[in-house]
């Protein structure tokens, strides 16, 4: 093991032995889910080293304020493709019918992550928990550490198995010392030949393995390289953290985050099925069926997220610097950093890798807020946990902008009463829900006076899975931004595969 690889997995183990450490009770990481939709936003979160939430049977939520506002931001000049910024307010009344005292570690998954806010110089996560309205301290786990951890856990997978075969960790190193492009091509094609007709692995994951074994992911280039799916604002209050991020990227960061992530786990899973399987667990565990999925504008039926972007303008430093800067895209396209400072050899490794990848990553990115929380005996409490993110872009006609949020399943809890949802969008701006969410302008619709916010009210009618609230574009670009909605080149399209939302 190389130093670099001694330094990752020391890491790894300070990550969760400093997460396990605040815990009051349970152990590193994570919770398990039973069978059924494992969607889960605030349940009780025991985290372990795999990122997966358990079951709380002691409190009982009364019920849930939820509070979404469509909004400008206030902090950026015009720009005809800004999106518009939700504000979301979950407000959980929450009883401790014991005579207890109960401490708790809960995980809150955000999907698509959060709003960076710019504090002087320094940009900060806009996310809050209160309990009955002091503050509590919360970190949070971005989707690029939880990237890392699938990246971390995959190499670990794959290092054990070379290890303990002779005959493949001497194939490996024969590529790993091969000098010139020749000698490499005939070690990788060796070690190809050998994975093919001794391990009978597919063509496609021996070229895979074959390209693992002649890149240096340990290098230090993975910190001058900003992936391109990955935000450019970056949240780092732990150092741990923000190492894990770019651990296990090298030249693959020219990929960007999401298809190196991919990369590993693809080749975990040929070790080890249950590698391959927790490539999605972690994301399956917290949101269910969280694959990018929108709810249409004209129908309000949930669908797959439909995406139309310039290939050119993907490969714009500046673009991606922007705010319409979607990560989502990049996972959906083949795309490689052609600027990226990075050899000849390793970009024609890094388009080798992209042709041979079997499926695409169509996970929608997610954070987790962590948070401990203590419960009088007892006694009922609210609990607020605040945030604010850029609504998504969806292009299918009429275009729209989306907002999509992760329900509380109610049989994760001895009792979970209503979820009272309530949304706000500027005057003229037209608002489309799910079904589930349970408001139609028609018949719960709210409306105020001309010129100020339109309210809309309702009881959300399921507590699984997602709620998707949509308002649209050329609405809130011609009354909010006062600028006639820009639709983007019809070059490419990126469609996401999902599943409609269960009845």
């Amino acid at each position: 093991m190389s130093k670099n690889q001694q330094n990752t997995a020391i890491l790894t183990s300070l990550l969760i032995l400093w997460v396990g450490s605040v815990f009051g009770n349970g152990g590193p990481f994570v919770i398990k889910y039973p069978d059924g939709d494992p969607a889960a936003k605030g349940v009780l979160a025991r985290l372990d080293p795999d990122l997966k939430p358990t079951i709380e049977t002691r409190l009982k939520v009364v019920k849930e304020n939820l509070d979404v506002t469509f909004k400008k931001d206030r902090m950026v000049g015009p720009e005809g493709s800004q999106p518009p910024l939700a504000a979301v307010s979950a407000r959980y009344t929450i009883q401790n019918p014991t005579d207890e005292v109960i401490t708790v570690d809960f995980g809150f998954p955000i999907l698509r992550g959060v709003y960076m806010s710019p504090y002087g110089m320094s940009m900060q996560p806009d996310a809050t928990v209160t309990l009955d309205q002091k503050r509590i301290g919360s970190t949070i786990i971005s989707n690029s550490a939880i990237y890392g951890i699938i990246r971390q856990r995959a190499r670990e997978t794959i290092e054990k198995v070379v290890e303990a075969d002779p005959t493949l960790k001497g194939l490996m190193t024969s590529v790993q010392k091969a000098k010139g492009k020749e000698a490499r091509v005939t070690a990788q094609q060796a070690l190809s030949a050998y994975l093919v007709d001794t391990e009978k692995w597919s063509k496609r994951d021996a070229v895979l393995m074959a390209e693992y074994a002649g890149l240096d992911i340990d290098n230090s280039k993975s910190g001058h390289i900003p992936p391109p799916d990955r935000g450019r604002s970056v949240w780092r209050s732990d150092r741990q953290m923000h190492e894990l991020m770019r651990a296990n990227l090298g030249p693959l960061a020219a990929i960007g985050e999401q298809k190196a992530t991919q990369f590993f786990a693809q080749l975990a899973g040929c070790f080890d099925a249950d590698a391959a399987a927790g490539y999605e667990a972690i994301f399956a565990a917290w949101g269910g069926d969280v694959q990018e999925r929108s709810v249409d504008i004209a129908t309000g039926k949930v669908r797959p997220r439909e995406i139309s972007v310039d290939e050119k303008m993907l490969k714009d430093a500046n673009y991606r610097r922007t705010h319409s800067g979607d990560p989502a895209i990049y996972a959906r396209v083949d795309y490689l950093d052609e600027n990226a400072k990075i050899t000849e050899v390793e970009k024609d490794a890094c388009r080798t890798i992209l042709k041979n990848l079997p499926v695409v990553f169509t996970f929608a990115p997610m954070n987790i807020l962590h948070y401990q929380v203590t419960f009088k005996p007892n006694a009922t409490q609210e609990l607020t946990v605040a945030y604010q993110q850029y609504a998504y872009r969806d292009t299918r006609d009429p275009a729209s902008y989306q907002l999509a949020y992760v329900v509380h399943p109610a049989s994760f809890w001895e009792e979970f009463g209503p979820i009272h949802l309530e949304v706000m969008v500027p005057d003229g701006v037209r608002l489309q829900a799910c079904e589930k969410a349970g408001i139609q302008e028609d018949d719960t619709a709210k409306k105020t006076e001309n010129g100020r916010p339109d309210i809309y009210t309702g009881t959300v009618k399921e507590k699984t899975g997602e709620i998707y609230l949509a308002i649209d574009a050329d609405s809130w670009n011609q009354k909010v931004l006062k600028q006639p909605v820009v639709q983007p080149p019809q070059s490419a399209k990126a469609q996401t595969a999902g599943k409609p939302l269960r009845k």
